[in-house]
């Protein structure tokens, strides 16, 4: 009943501990304002990451497709001289 009393108060007093939890929620609000904040920090840091990622993956993307067009690209080209060599030429790539 203690437990019970105690969430009826947490639930009566929801308003009360909400305003409490608001204050958290806002304190986590501006912690997630301040994680939006820190999330735009980290989105700085994740946006700066993500331009590590996005530079990861532009350089990944770029590079990849740098790499894998160019590697698909003479592969195709010496496909095309082949025919029928794409298992002769994709054989050969390591």
């Amino acid at each position: 009943m203690e437990a019970e009393e105690g969430v009826m108060k947490a639930e009566g007093g929801v308003p009360e501990p909400k305003v409490g939890n608001m204050e958290v929620e806002e304190g986590i609000m501006e912690a997630k304002g301040g994680v939006t904040e820190a999330k735009a920090g980290n989105i700085e840091a994740e946006g700066g990451v993500t331009e590590v990622d996005g530079g990861i993956m532009e350089a990944d993307l770029e590079e990849a497709t740098e790499a894998k067009g160019g590697v698909t690209e003479p592969h195709l080209e010496e496909v095309a001289d082949h025919e029928g060599g794409v298992t002769e030429v994709l054989s050969k790539v390591p």
